[in-house]
């Protein structure tokens, strides 16, 4: 199966190879606290989070807490942490021959739509969906085929939402375009 989101391999030794997995331990933490929060009463998710990223042994507890909590505060996101919303959903399906499977960050499915989000940890954030790069919008090209055909009728959305701005980038049929060689 084409997993979208696979993993290059590993880094090789070095300084470049920590300043990698550092970055790497930064967006899994994040990724998690995008799990464990929307749960969580929202006077007690600053506390809640901090304990946790501490217990972990993360250093800038309080950066990360701050970063994922300005994402889940923003209203234009709220829908995206509600209790319908979900998180580390499976997306798997063809597309012509070929199978993709994965998992996205969120999946909002409503009447009419379905919103699938992917997180982006990075700090590198791009100003529009034309300088996301090809790798990004070519593993949301394959989930929105996917979830086209499990969801006929309805709209299928996608979006990165970059956690360092935070910014939501939605990206349309355009940016997409012929990034999917599989049909």
């Amino acid at each position: 199966p084409l997993t979208p989101s696979a993993m290059p391999e590993p880094p090789p030794e070095g300084p470049a190879a920590d300043s990698l997995r550092a970055a790497a331990l930064r967006g899994s933490l994040i990724h998690k606290l995008f799990e464990r929060l929307p749960s969580v009463p929202p006077a007690d998710r600053r506390q809640q989070a901090l304990d946790w990223l501490r217990a972990q042994g993360a250093t800038n507890a309080d950066a990360l807490a701050a970063e994922v909590l300005a994402v889940m505060e923003d209203p234009s996101h709220a829908a995206l942490f509600d209790p319908d919303a979900l998180a580390e959903a499976p997306v798997a399906g063809l597309v012509g021959e070929s199978v993709v499977a994965g998992v996205v960050d969120r999946l909002l499915v409503e009447p009419a739509r379905v919103l699938v989000v992917d997180f982006k940890t990075g700090l590198r954030v791009p100003r529009n969906a034309e300088e996301a790069p090809v790798a990004h919008r070519r593993q949301m090209a394959a989930y929105a085929e996917v979830l086209k055909r499990a969801f006929p009728g309805r709209v299928v959305e996608t979006a990165r939402l970059y956690t360092a701005a935070p910014k939501f980038v939605l990206l349309d049929e355009k940016d997409m375009a012929g990034l999917l060689p599989l049909e």
